[in-house]
């Protein structure tokens, strides 16, 4: 059950992270990697809206992303994307 739903949340962020331009690179059902040459500047916007994603010094245009929680940590995702 708990599989299915994190799958289900998976597909959502994927969805999500592309619609906003990010490329899907890797990833588990915990955790999703994306890449844009953007990420250095969209790093500090999802940190001011509360989302927790990991940046990586090797590689600037990478970010990780968790899966959000509740609804409301989704919502505050798609705004700092949009």
């Amino acid at each position: 059950m708990a599989k299915r739903r994190l799958a289900a949340d998976v597909e959502r962020l994927d969805a999500m992270l592309r619609q906003a331009g990010l490329a899907l690179i890797g990833g588990t059902l915990l955790f999703r990697l994306a890449e844009n040459p953007a990420a250095p500047e969209l790093f500090p916007r999802l940190g001011q809206a509360g989302i927790l994603v990991r940046r990586f010094e090797q590689h600037p245009s990478w970010l990780r992303f968790g899966i959000p929680g509740a609804e409301e940590a989704w919502q505050r995702l798609a705004s700092a994307l949009a």
